[in-house]
């Protein structure tokens, strides 16, 4: 059952989509200063974002995102930025749950929570969380 308004459920898909755009208080910024968090946006099948390699190394995040997609990625790459962090780019054909925002952030050791936010593609907002180990 749908219980918010058509127009709230827009205006709460934009606020989403504007916050992922912008990186919002999860994006870049806090990569650099939380080697232990980071963040992608996903469009057209395509994850793109950044994270900290004081934290991560790239089969690790290899393996997260491949724990966030439907099936097998279809392409993954890497490359240094100016900001010491390390862009990533990866395609897959369905990502889990319409995922458009993921969070990846260990928890404790080698576990690492994955918070999914995405769309039914109905205009429903859709949540998830995944605890994986890298």
């Amino acid at each position: 059952m749908n219980t918010l308004p058509s127009a709230l459920r827009a205006l709460a898909t934009l606020s989403l989509f504007t916050l992922a755009a912008c990186g919002g208080s999860s994006g870049a910024s806090l990569s650099a200063s939380n080697p232990n968090f980071f963040s992608g946006s996903v469009s057209d099948g395509a994850m793109t974002g950044a994270f900290n390699s004081s934290g991560y190394n790239k089969t690790q995040v290899r393996n997260l995102l491949t724990a966030t997609c439907d099936g097998k990625l279809s392409g993954f790459g890497t490359q240094s930025r100016s900001d010491g962090l390390v862009a990533f780019t990866a395609t897959c054909p369905t990502w889990k749950n319409g995922a458009r925002s993921v969070e990846y952030e260990r928890t404790t050791g080698s576990n690492v929570l994955i918070e999914i936010t995405g769309s039914d593609g109905l205009g429903n907002l859709s949540y998830s969380r995944i605890e994986t180990a890298v």
